[in-house]
């Protein structure tokens, strides 16, 4: 090998060096990044605190936009409490609004927060919301 060549493969074996030292020593930190790490979601009740991460079955009652943002705002009846459930633009309000029906039944995860004084449910994205059926035909 000349010398270019042997250099390169030093510089590359370096490099792939410290690629693996930092990914032993931080590669489950990088990897959780952007994760929630050891919350796991709990069924939602009344007793449910702000920040607490919670699934729960509802059915829609009713569904609009905000007046400003793009945001979804859904009513859902949850074990006769009427709950919303705040959708970002950003987590895919407009895809959701397309789909989601009133009088549709919806399974969501979604972390408890407040609005002006009342409760609601903050879904980060759209792949945390899933239909389980249509009205029936009523």
């Amino acid at each position: 090998m000349e010398k270019e060549e042997k250099v390169t493969v030093l510089l590359l074996f370096m490099t792939l060096t410290s690629l693996m030292t930092a990914y032993l020593c931080f590669g489950s930190e990088i990897t959780d990044l952007g994760q929630e790490t050891g919350k796991e979601a709990r069924q939602y009740t009344r007793e449910s605190a702000e920040g607490e991460k919670v699934f729960l079955e509802a059915e829609v009652l009713s569904k609009r936009f905000t007046y400003t943002g793009g945001h979804l705002l859904l009513q859902i009846d949850c074990d006769s409490e009427v709950l919303s459930v705040f959708i970002p633009k950003t987590a895919g309000a407009d895809t959701l609004n397309m789909s989601i029906q009133e009088g549709d039944f919806i399974s969501l995860t979604g972390t408890v927060a407040e609005y002006e004084g009342k409760r609601e449910i903050k879904v980060d994205k759209k792949e945390n919301i899933h239909l389980n059926n249509h009205r029936s035909s009523e």
